[in-house]
């Protein structure tokens, strides 16, 4: 039997919206990579429509990505060159 793990792309919900995705191995990697503090604060300073992406009152839910979410990720992500570094891909506009 193989047990290698395969990498699951996560979707981290912001207020109920789906805001960003990511990859990695299981939901506890996931979640290390969200640590929700530092996450929280380079949220906050990124906006879409005017509207920071994250403030101090904002529930944050990780969830793993729906087909749809993990298409985009997939698609963004395809010509970047692999790293260790973990890709983030918003599914929310951004500004500027």
């Amino acid at each position: 039997m193989d047990h290698r793990f395969t990498f699951s792309i996560f979707t981290m919900e912001i207020n109920g919206k789906p805001t960003l995705a990511l990859q990695a191995k299981r939901h506890a990697d996931a979640e290390r990579l969200c640590e929700h503090d530092r996450l929280r604060a380079k949220l906050s300073t990124i906006t879409s429509h005017g509207t920071p992406l994250c403030d101090a009152s904002a529930t944050m839910k990780l969830r793993l990505a729906n087909a749809e979410e993990a298409v985009l990720y997939r698609r963004a992500t395809q010509s970047i060159e692999p790293s260790s570094d973990t890709n983030v891909v918003y599914l929310v506009d951004l500004d500027g």
